[in-house]
């Protein structure tokens, strides 16, 4: 253990009764009886930036000790807040950015398997969150990406991120625990927590870097799915759009101020014009829209949509959107009712 370990200003009994420099440290209380009492009982206020309802709470010193040497790199950053906890009696989120940038990698450097597992799954989870508002947000553009953003990476970030620091305050918790109930005195508790590794770097790199690759790999299939199928009905509901013209000239034919064949050349010109989404336009005697989906559509060019009128109470001519060999993802919300 190195010489300047120990925090500044805090001095222990060299042995059980020993009560030199007890005195040099405000708060402190004698040594009690007991192999461990007067490493793990002793107090004192430990000034810090954290305010509290309470100011007269203390703290044992040993545990900012023990606390430094189960946490391992950074304790710097952590012994304050785990001190703040303690005397709280309970856990408060905070900002912390290496799980935050890369959570798996961070739980696994700090042993937190279990933790770990679940940082990796909840992209997957706001993968399927994402699915099912996914539709809702057809047409949007830039929103669309925005959404599948947050949903997939940003929340999953940010609840490993305000969480970190509550969890690995668990481990080293229980890690300290376990030291101090199997060590017959202090110096022994000591030892055995500097005996253990408190981080992992090679399972940081293996499970980490693995979890996030195979997380990385699972989400690509249903995401390119939800893409694909987010395009198409972008790409059906402008081809819908652009038939407008083509529905109008039916209409016309209808109430007699046009005729079908109109409404024919109509669609071949648009068909001519707009090859990307439509690529053949036919109406019937009946005054029925087919339309061939263009190349431009994803997940459905070739197949077919047939517009139907109806003539409704008030002799008001009524559109049915009527797909042929079309999967519902693909199709606007008019298609699907």
């Amino acid at each position: 253990m190195p010489r300047n370990f120990f925090p500044p200003r805090v001095a222990f009994g060299a042995a059980r009764g020993d009560n030199r420099g007890m005195n040099d440290v405000p708060g402190a209380s004698p040594p009690r009886d007991g192999p461990t009492h007067a490493f793990a009982n002793e107090s004192i206020r430990l000034p810090g930036e954290f305010s509290f309802s309470t100011p007269t709470s203390v703290v044992r010193p040993a545990l900012a000790v023990l606390f430094r040497i189960a946490i391992g790199p950074h304790a710097d950053r952590y012994v304050p807040r785990f001190l703040a906890f303690e005397r709280a009696g309970h856990a408060r989120p905070g900002w912390n950015w290496p799980a935050f940038l890369a959570p798996p990698v961070w739980a696994f450097y700090r042993r937190l398997w279990t933790e770990g597992i679940a940082f990796a799954v909840l992209p997957l989870a706001g993968a399927f969150a994402f699915a099912a508002v996914g539709a809702s947000l057809d047409g949007t553009g830039a929103l669309w990406w925005l959404a599948l953003f947050v949903f997939v990476w940003l929340f999953p970030s940010l609840l490993s991120s305000l969480s970190a620091d509550a969890l690995l305050w668990g481990r080293v918790r229980r890690d300290v625990g376990r030291a101090e109930v199997e060590s017959p005195s202090a110096s022994k508790a000591v030892s055995a927590l500097a005996g253990r590794t408190p981080t992992s770097p090679a399972a940081a790199i293996l499970f980490g870097g693995g979890a996030i690759l195979a997380a990385a790999a699972l989400l690509w299939s249903p995401i390119r799915a939800e893409y694909v199928a987010h395009a198409a009905r972008d790409a059906v509901t402008a081809a819908l759009t652009s038939l407008r013209v083509v529905q109008e000239a039916v209409e016309s034919a209808w109430d007699r101020t046009g005729t079908l064949a109109h409404a024919r050349n109509v669609g071949t010109l648009l068909a001519q014009n707009d090859a990307g989404y439509v690529g053949d336009v036919a109406v019937s005697s009946g005054g029925r829209v087919r339309v061939s989906l263009g190349p431009a559509v994803p997940g459905a060019a070739g197949k077919s949509i047939v517009l139907a009128p109806t003539v409704d109470d008030q002799q008001r001519v009524q559109w049915m959107c009527v797909p042929i060999d079309i999967p519902p993802r693909y199709l606007p919300e008019a298609c699907r009712r």
